[in-house]
């Protein structure tokens, strides 16, 4: 069962089915697509059963079924979406559970490969790298969960390596995001030890490198030029265009007269007819409570503040816990993809489930002490 889960990790995690799609076939990506979510099915046959996550299902349910009765002539591909979606959050719990730090550590290193071989060998692609991810900020969302994982990497060079190179392959993507992702991280990183301070420098260091040897590369020359501003205590005009609070800005009356219900299905996914937008909210929460109301938006909130607020209990000894819920929270601030974005939904899944059963250890413990 160990290779069908490196299966899976790797279809998932190095978003493999995507990349097919773009760049070899359309039916080898289909059958890829199909075939990771057959290998979920399998594993989860052959192996002990769990009790899946409650209220990720309720959130899939009412958001698909509220969405869908509101507006039923935007349903492209709802009814695979809904079923794939079920598959991973109902069948794919023992996967989870069974999935390591380290697992996910070295499967990310080879995605940061990619993007860092990308901006070596590969130009005229428009300057921003995302290697397998083809989006570079589904690229620095990658990049940054992989340099969270590495505080709770034993072996030094190993987090070493992966550290210095998830930087670098971030770096590369020009994602406002990581950036600012990276910084936050290291700050709190202090908290646990202030040797960690040696991780701020060395981020100052590649990023000024980046910066000063740009010109001789295929960079986005916009962004890099606005990244440079950064360092002269400036932010440029071409970092406040398209950006994300403006795009939000786009669809808050449409939420204000529908606030219960919401619009439906797709009507914030950029696929709308009749607001007459052509780009998507670019946000989570506001994608779900804009196409399904507040019922499915209150649960989204109640899982990941969940996530955090046991992230933060488990602090002490987990810190990479806390690091990686507050980048995908995040991350999701700028996205709306979700329901369908099963690396987003795998790593929710497992900081779910190892938050929880962290928590669960430490009152044992709690317990275990205050009776002797």
């Amino acid at each position: 069962m160990k290779y069908i889960k490196y299966c899976i990790l790797l279809l998932i995690f190095l978003n493999i089915p995507g990349f097919v799609l773009a760049y070899i076939d359309a039916t080898v990506s289909s059958i890829l697509s199909y075939g990771t979510f057959i290998f979920i099915i399998l594993y989860f046959i052959f192996n002990n059963k769990d009790k899946p996550m409650d209220s990720f299902i309720l959130l899939g349910i009412l958001y698909f079924i509220i969405s869908v009765i509101v507006n039923s002539q935007e349903t492209e591909n709802l009814l695979v979406t809904a079923i794939k979606y079920l598959i991973l959050i109902i069948l794919g719990i023992r996967l989870v559970k069974d999935t390591t730090n380290i697992d996910l550590y070295i499967i990310i290193l080879l995605g940061s490969l990619s993007i860092i071989y990308e901006s070596i060998f590969i130009n005229d692609i428009g300057g921003r790298f995302s290697g397998f991810y083809l989006n570079p900020n589904s690229a620095g969302l990658v990049c940054i969960l992989g340099y969270c994982l590495s505080f709770s990497i034993n072996n030094k060079i190993l987090r070493s390596i992966g550290q210095l190179l998830f930087c670098i392959a971030g770096f590369v993507t020009f994602s406002r995001t990581f950036l600012l992702l990276l910084v936050i991280i290291n700050v709190i990183s202090l908290w646990v030890s202030y040797k960690n301070g040696y991780k701020i420098i060395l981020g100052i260091f590649l990023f000024s490198f980046l910066l000063t040897f740009g010109d001789k590369f295929d960079f986005n020359t916009r962004r890099l030029e606005s990244f440079k501003g950064i360092l002269d205590g400036k932010i440029d005009n071409n970092m406040e265009e398209d950006s994300r609070m403006e795009t939000w800005a786009l669809y808050y009356d449409q939420i204000f007269d529908k606030p219960i219900f919401g619009n439906g299905y797709l009507s914030f996914s950029g696929k709308a007819t009749d607001s007459g937008y052509k780009v998507g909210v670019h946000n989570t929460p506001l994608m779900i409570i804009g196409e399904a109301g507040i019922f499915p938006f209150f649960i989204f909130i109640w899982i990941y503040g969940s996530i955090i607020i046991r992230s933060i209990r488990n602090f002490k000894n987990n810190p990479q816990f806390l690091y990686m819920s507050l980048s995908l929270f995040m991350y999701t601030l700028t996205s709306h993809n979700y329901f369908d974005n099963y690396l987003i939904l795998f790593v929710s899944l497992w900081l779910y489930v190892n938050n929880e059963k962290k928590s669960n250890q430490n009152k044992r413990i709690e317990n275990y002490k205050s009776y002797i």
